[in-house]
């Protein structure tokens, strides 16, 4: 094991390549260019979803002690890389490396993080280890899964489904949500480019790091396992993140057309693939970076599994004239993988499962 060094000073800037990722409102939130490092004591610890929180406190040069914020990613995903609750203690002496606050307050979203023992968490996959060589969270495979299990193809679109980071394509589904500047991408109207320009992701992004659900179409970014089930003359899709479940009604009748967070959805068989045709979605955002949408959008999915069963293709066409020229088609994939299951998210903070109306 290397032993970590002291810092010189409390806290540290270093300039890192960007990364294209966010996730609960990280894109425009946290600086993904730089990353800051901070030394000090925990002083309160929330182990919860969305995220895990800590409260720091870090001395500065003058001696004077100041309080951060520090915001690591959701328990069940770290969980996996076998990183629990326990292994942080209010009072431990720890080090953090993050994305700093874009708006310059005492705020930092973690990838890294050092123990007393000299043990080192890696809360990312995509981050090597930065001061040990002992560490924890290098084994887990979600997020990092790089070919699916092809073992069942008879079970079709009927399975657990992972977002692999391993393979572009498969995430991000909106990649401006790291990079604000490319949903200038889309071919928008005037009015959507002129609220796309008044848009400050810093604080506009519907995105936050609390217990509020978000709706179609951007809920299909989510990075967390969801699984297919039959349930009658509809199909359930459950997606790890909030405990959410989606209703597809595959008999073409959903019992009324009342607004809702997910829509009202309809599907239909072509082959193997499902195609779901959902309207009525009360979510006024096409993706968290200022790209809008009306009452009268139509959001076309389209799952296709591959043959030997080990891949879930996905391309999402939206429909909505007062916003887009052309509608935007985009694309994604999960992989198949067994030992994954859909968990109780757990949320904190006013926390109520939502579920599409039925």
């Amino acid at each position: 094991m290397n032993c970590p060094n002291k810092l010189p000073i409390a806290a540290a800037i270093v300039l890192i390549p960007a990364v294209t990722f966010a996730h609960h409102g990280l894109g425009g939130r946290y600086d993904q260019d730089s990353t800051l490092e901070l030394e000090g004591e925990v002083t309160r610890i929330l182990w919860r979803n969305p995220h895990i929180r800590l409260s720091l406190s870090v001395s500065g040069e003058n001696g004077e002690a100041a309080a951060w914020a520090v915001e690591g990613t959701a328990p069940t995903i770290i969980q996996r890389y076998g990183i629990t609750e326990g292994m942080v203690n209010e009072g431990d002496r720890i080090r953090v490396a993050g994305f700093p606050s874009s708006r310059g307050l005492n705020e930092i979203s973690i990838h890294n993080l050092l123990l007393p023992s000299g043990e080192e968490l890696l809360l990312d996959p995509r981050f090597q280890a930065r001061w040990s060589n002992d560490t924890i969270g290098e084994g887990g495979t979600f997020l990092r899964i790089r070919d699916g299990d092809s073992s069942a193809p008879e079970r079709g679109i009927f399975r657990v489904w992972a977002t692999t980071i391993a393979q572009p394509g498969s995430y991000p589904l909106f990649p401006e949500s790291a990079n604000p500047e490319l949903s200038e991408r889309y071919a928008l109207t005037d009015e959507a480019r002129a609220r796309l320009a008044a848009f400050d992701p810093a604080t506009d992004n519907p995105m936050r790091a609390d217990c509020m659900a978000k709706g179609m179409p951007t809920i299909m970014e989510q990075p967390y396992p969801m699984e297919f089930v039959e349930d009658g003359d509809t199909i359930l899709m459950r997606i790890e993140e909030y405990d959410l479940v989606r209703t597809i009604h595959m008999d073409g009748n959903p019992p009324d057309g009342a607004r809702s967070l997910l829509g009202q959805s309809v599907g239909a068989w072509d082959g193997p693939a499902l195609v779901v045709t959902t309207t009525q979605v009360d979510w006024p955002h096409f993706n968290q970076m200022g790209v809008f949408l009306t009452p009268d959008a139509e959001i076309v999915e389209r799952f296709t599994p591959s043959e030997d069963g080990s891949r879930l293709d996905y391309q999402l066409i939206v429909t909505d004239p007062a916003v887009f020229i052309e509608p935007p088609v985009i694309e994604k994939f999960w992989l198949w993988d067994p030992e994954l299951r859909v968990e109780e998210f757990n949320c904190t903070e006013s926390y109520q499962p939502v579920k599409a109306r039925e």
